[in-house]
Parts: C-alpha cells; sequence; structure tokens
C-alpha cells in the first residue's frame, strides 16, 4: 500500500472512529438529562472557539479568496447548519432506530451528485461493497425489524440528501480551494448559525447546557470536529463516495463504544450486521486504496 492510501486509510478510520464516539458521548450527555438543541448550541459555541484557533494561520488567505469560490464555502457552511437543525426536527417526530437507519443513507445520494457534479462514477464492485455495508448498517441499528414509517422519515432521509450534497460540493471547492479552508469554512460557518440561530428560536434557556455538563459538551466538541477533519481530508484523498460509504462503520463503532461504556447488549442480529459491515468496508478499501477506481 502506497503512502498516500495508508494516510487515506488512517482519516477514514478516524472519521468513524471520532464520529463513533461522539454518538456514545452525546448519548451520555442527553441520559443526564441535557435538551438535545441546547446541548448542540452548547457544542456549536466551543468548535466556534476551536476553529478560530486551529485554523488560525489559514486566515489571512481568506482574503485572497475569489467571490465565486467565497459563495460556495458559505453555501457548504449553511447546508451543514441546515441539515443539523432539520436533523434534530425529525428526530423529535420519527424514532431513534429510524432516525439512526435513515441518515445512513446517505451513500445512495452521494453516487448521483457525484457523477452530477464531479463526473466520477465508482465501479460496481464498490457499489456492491457498500450495499453489504448498508445492510449491515441496517440489521445493526434496526435488530432486522422493519421500520414503521414516520412523518419525520421524510426529514431524515432530506437530512442524508443535504450531507450527500455538502461532502460532493466539498470536493468540487476543493479543486480550487485549500482543504482546510473548505473544512474551516464548513465547520465555523455551520457552528456560528447555529449558535445565532438557537437562542432565536428558543430563547435563553438553550444556552444551559454548556454550564451543567461542560465536560461532556467540551469532548463532544472535540470529537466532532476531528471527525470532520478526517472526514474532508479523506474525500480529498479518496472522493466523497468512498469516504461517505466507509462512514457507515460509525455505527460499527458506536455500538461497540456502548456495549464497553454503557453495557449496551448486542443481539445475534446486530453482530450479524457487525460482520457485513466489517466484510464490505474491508471491501472497498482493499479495491480502492489498492485498486485505485475512482480518478481523484
Amino acid at each position: 500500500m502506497k503512502k498516500i492510501d495508508k494516510i487515506a486509510l488512517a482519516y477514514l478510520v478516524g472519521t468513524s472512529l471520532f464520529y463513533g464516539l461522539l454518538i456514545v458521548v452525546q448519548k451520555i450527555g442527553l441520559n443526564f438529562g441535557l435538551e438535545p438543541l441546547s446541548f448542540s448550541f452548547s457544542r456549536s459555541a466551543i468548535i466556534v472557539f476551536i476553529s478560530l484557533v486551529f485554523f488560525s494561520s489559514q486566515l489571512k488567505s481568506i482574503k485572497y479568496i475569489k467571490k465565486c469560490q467565497l459563495r460556495d464555502l458559505l453555501i457548504l457552511g449553511i447546508a451543514s447548519a441546515a441539515s443539523i437543525l432539520i436533523l434534530f426536527v425529525g428526530q423529535n417526530i420519527t424514532t431513534a432506530v429510524n432516525a439512526g437507519f435513515l441518515i445512513r443513507l446517505t451513500p445512495l445520494f452521494v453516487l448521483p451528485l457525484a457523477y452530477l457534479l464531479l463526473k466520477e462514477k465508482p465501479l460496481g464492485s464498490s457499489i456492491f461493497f457498500m450495499l453489504i455495508m448498508l445492510v449491515g448498517t441496517f440489521l445493526l441499528t434496526t435488530h432486522g425489524a422493519m421500520i414503521v414509517p414516520h412523518l419525520g422519515d421524510l426529514l431524515i432521509i432530506l437530512v442524508a440528501m443535504v450531507i450527500a450534497f455538502q461532502n460532493v460540493f466539498a470536493k468540487k471547492i476543493m479543486h480550487r480551494v485549500s482543504t482546510d479552508l473548505v473544512i474551516f469554512f464548513r465547520v465555523f460557518i455551520s457552528a456560528l448559525l447555529i449558535v445565532v440561530l438557537i437562542p432565536f428560536l428558543l430563547g435563553s434557556q438553550s444556552t444551559n447546557s454548556l454550564f451543567e455538563s461542560p465536560f461532556y459538551v467540551l469532548v463532544a466538541a472535540i470529537l466532532y470536529f476531528l471527525s470532520v477533519i478526517c472526514q474532508y481530508r479523506a474525500i480529498k484523498l479518496v472522493g466523497p463516495f468512498i469516504a461517505t460509504a466507509f462512514f457507515l462503520s460509525g455505527s460499527l463503532l458506536s455500538a461497540l463504544f456502548a456495549y464497553v461504556l454503557l453495557g449496551e447488549a448486542l443481539s445475534f442480529m446486530q453482530w450479524a450486521g457487525a460482520i457485513g459491515i466489517l466484510l464490505g468496508g474491508y471491501l472497498l478499501i482493499k479495491k480502492n486504496l489498492i485498486g485505485k477506481e475512482l480518478a481523484i
């Protein structure tokens, strides 16, 4: 495996690792009684600060960005904020099982968007391996039970589509703007909008979690920030489809972390799903980080 392939693999694994742990940390925080939107506000406030500090050396180059590039970066940040807020609304009017699985339909929407915006088309084998991971994710998140439709499901599917657009559009922007600047605008604009909008919509009570449970909020902010950095750098190296498809493995890591940290046992169907995710992820990586199907 070439050096660049090892770096790409490290970013892919890092994305799933940090995001998988993030889900568990947020669940622990919510179990302590934190309100979801309040948690999101406080996490975003910390992310605004972290992104300014982490990318401080990149901020000087903003003045050299063309207006059309700045427009695209702002669209990316706004789309990210919209997906987060719509997700919270959707989760409130559907079940956790439905939301947990439907949000992972994102790779299916990446396929047409990547072809339309980037002219990228993975071979059939990669799509098949992604479907293996998707079936595994279904078994892991639903225990193999059929999903009962809810009104909020449409919003969750919309979020999956918006996230797919973000990943593809980010790669398109990276052709003209540095990856670090793309990441900065993605996390900073998104977090800033959430910090502004949530108190405006819900009032001052939405800011309480930062003071009630600062440890979980801080850890969640750091994990979220690291997961976005790894994901977008992976997108730069291997493209949005492979990066998004491998992201399905995050559900496996969340389940394992929940088992270790929260004592949540896995059923036989969930273990079968875990094996499917591992198998599909292994075949996807083997094919694309050695076979190189995509022209990046």
